[in-house]
């Protein structure tokens, strides 16, 4: 990866002196960029750019040279790819499109590409990309022109699946203060990926913050490895955001799923910082430039009261409390001004306040009496006052160097002065109130995450006891999948399964009343929908009426289950993502699952932790609380049910999607009512004895 990113010696493939070719830009942004190293150039015509000779042959460059970039038709590369290892070059960036993006000869293409190059030792970025840059080697590969002037250099460092996008945020992040060390452009990443990138990222110096835009997610596990170990914040603006399915599946948790759900879960677990936007993205990256945010205290400072209005709501939308103003604080900003016409409150309203100085004296008196987490200064001024604006914005750099307290600095000036006002200043300026509160909230989620890093998923030790003999099927029927919940010590409502109306009497009797009787069929999940259940029995007549009628109906056996009352219902399920794998879903339960549509999501394994984020994720999380005399809900007993689930999926790799629905938590315990199990074909196929 060392070579990629700063190799001593490159060949460029493709290169010729016509003034459309692409690949002539890649060494014009090399020498614009200052590359320092060895440059060759390979193309069909001998001739010469820019100082650069163009040999028409691999064959007439040294053996053994860092980096190869390839910008030729799809069908030449996999040739290409062959010579360059046979002269020892370990390294490539492939530009080129038509691959698997394309066709589907583009994508036999692409396979052969990926042979050779296994063959040979090969690592290889893309294809289908713009390609990598450096700014701290002087590297710049794509084959668009880039001005070195717009490329700040800095500390984030840039993975995107999508070429364009890669130099959008290098733009972005470099006019928002950020600068840029290092853009790579994966492509199709048909051999490195993002979590490869991303570890050399996180082990590199001149890296502070990693930026990721990716359209799809190779391997959730060990991208979730990386990040929960990461000592640099992760920003990933996540697109391609189609639901994974929107109609009734075995279970709801596969109903309930989609990419993007199980992703959120994902990165929350991770501690990854996910935006919604270039915007976002860009806001968080700024927030972490800034003194870490450790609470959720604020004071807002601005020139204008409808612009302090604006940054109340975005105060109170991001979580902030505003702190109460003291007497002795209002009396000493009171004494500057020249009308006492404003009420002093938190925002503080500055506007008959001329003298930009004293609003450098008056952050400093709040952060000296209030000693708030954060502090949000909006100035909004006209080209006159723009010499004393500046003086202002440097003055509040020094304040917030000396103090170590987050200084959000929003501008509103006339013209480009607030991006010349940046060019100036090492701290970020915010030109939107949004964004700036934006950027204080990912300061402070980066540091309470960082506070709580030391908690890692426990691996549980696998049973040693026998697992359950109904493994062995596709289906589990109800009574065998709250069989599985009880091997896992997941208490469960008592049941009895009969075949006769006599026989559902006699064990409501024993089982006590009142009592549900439930059809038991692995043909049949969705059992209300059908009307195979019958609730509430409570007495020897209204079960006989009952299994009667539900006999008739459905040639099968009968649960006979004790009625659990009084509780919360809950639903509590595990599937298999295919970029995630076995993943754990909780939230609100009972036959409105899906209208409610109220759950969250977490990978495998789990730490108590996380269960207990999953709930207090949940928008009904107000239900397991003490609410209108009735006792909160014993959420010990629900997060371990959350985590037993995931042991479940842990161990079972058999189970493709597992759910309890209901799970009735009391102020006591918490019990599953019904369950599903499906299992994948090939362990339905196998003959093997259980696990």
């Amino acid at each position: 990866m060392q070579k990629i990113f700063s190799p001593r010696s490159i060949v460029v493939i493709g290169v010729s002196e016509r003034p459309d070719n692409l690949a002539r830009f890649i060494i014009a942004n090399l020498r614009a960029f200052g590359y320092q190293g060895e440059l060759y150039a390979v193309g069909r015509q001998p001739g010469r750019v820019y100082d650069v000779p163009i040999v028409t042959s691999l064959d007439e460059v040294p053996d053994g040279l860092d980096l190869a970039v390839i910008l030729t038709p799809a069908e030449t590369v996999p040739a290409l790819v062959d010579v360059c290892g046979r002269k020892g070059i370990k390294q490539i960036v492939i530009e080129s499109g038509g691959f698997s993006e394309f066709s589907e000869r583009g994508r036999q293409l692409e396979e052969e590409v990926k042979k050779i190059a296994r063959r040979w030792g090969i690592r290889f970025v893309g294809p289908n990309c713009i390609s990598v840059i450096n700014l701290d080697a002087g590297l710049c590969l794509p084959f668009a022109p880039i001005d070195p002037q717009s490329a700040r250099r800095g500390i984030a460092s840039v993975i995107s699946q999508s070429g364009g996008i890669s130099i959008t945020y290098l733009d972005k992040l470099s006019a928002a203060g950020v600068g840029v060390s290092k853009v790579i452009s994966i492509g199709n990443k048909a051999d490195l990926d993002e979590t490869d990138y991303l570890e050399y990222l996180l082990d590199d110096p001149q890296t502070k913050i990693v930026c990721l835009y990716l359209e799809s997610i190779s391997d959730g596990q060990r991208l979730l490895e990386r990040t929960r170990l990461s000592q640099k914040p992760i920003i990933v603006h996540k697109a391609n955001r189609g639901q994974a399915s929107q109609s009734i599946a075995f279970s709801h948790t596969a109903a309930l799923a989609s990419d993007d759900r199980i992703v959120t879960g994902a990165f929350r677990q991770g501690g990854i910082l996910r935006a919604e936007s270039f915007n976002e993205a860009v806001a968080m990256a700024q927030g972490l430039t800034l003194p870490p945010v450790r609470g959720d205290t604020a004071v807002i400072i601005s020139r204008s009261g409808g612009h302090a209005v604006v940054a109340a709501d975005a105060a109170e939308h991001y979580g902030f409390r505003l702190a109460e103003l003291p007497r002795d604080l209002t009396e000493k900003v009171r004494a500057l001004f020249r009308a006492d016409v404003i009420r002093l409150t938190n925002p503080i309203d500055l506007g008959t306040i001329f003298d930009f100085d004293l609003y450098a004296h008056i952050v400093e008196e709040c952060l000296q009496t209030l000693a708030p987490d954060a502090v949000v200064l909006i100035n909004t001024y006209s080209v006159l006052e723009a010499k004393r604006a500046r003086r202002l914005a440097h003055r509040v750099e020094e304040i917030m160097n000396d103090s170590g307290t987050p200084i959000a600095l929003c501008v509103f000036a006339q013209g480009d002065e607030a991006h010349e006002l940046q060019r100036e200043l090492s701290i970020p300026v915010f030109m939107e109130i949004e964004s700036a509160m934006c950027a204080l909230a990912a300061s402070r989620r980066w540091y309470q995450w960082q506070t709580r890093r030391h908690t890692l998923p426990i691996v549980a030790p696998p049973l040693t006891r026998p697992r359950s003999s109904f493994l062995a099927k596709q289906v589990l029927s109800a009574d065998q999948a709250l069989q599985l919940c009880q091997e896992y010590e997941i208490p469960v409502a008592p049941w009895k399964v009969v075949e006769t109306p006599e026989e559902a009497i006699r064990a409501a009797e024993q089982l006590g009343y009142p009592v549900a009787l439930k059809i038991l069929s692995a043909e049949i999940t969705h059992k209300t929908d059908v009307g195979g259940v019958a609730l509430n029995l409570s007495g020897a007549d209204a079960v006989r009426r009952a299994a009667q009628s539900l006999l008739t109906r459905f040639p099968a056996k009968l649960m006979v289950q004790r009625m659990v009352t009084d509780g919360v219902e809950l639903i509590v399920g595990g599937k298999r993502d295919p970029a995630f794998g076995p993943v754990v879903m909780v939230g609100l339960g009972g036959i409105f699952t899906e209208i409610f549509d109220d759950v969250a999501f977490r990978v495998v394994p789990l730490t108590p932790e996380d269960a207990d984020d999953m709930l207090s994720e949940l928008r009904g999380r107000s239900l397991l609380e003490r609410v209108r005399g009735r006792d909160a809900v014993d959420r010990a007993a629900l997060v371990q049910a959350i985590l037993t689930i995931s042991r479940i999926m842990m161990e079972n790799e058999q189970i493709a999607e597992l759910e309890i629905n209901p799970l009735i938590v009391l102020s006591s315990g918490a019990f599953a009512v019904d369950a599903r199990v499906l299992l994948t074909t090939d362990a339905s196929a196998s003959t093997a004895s259980p696990p």
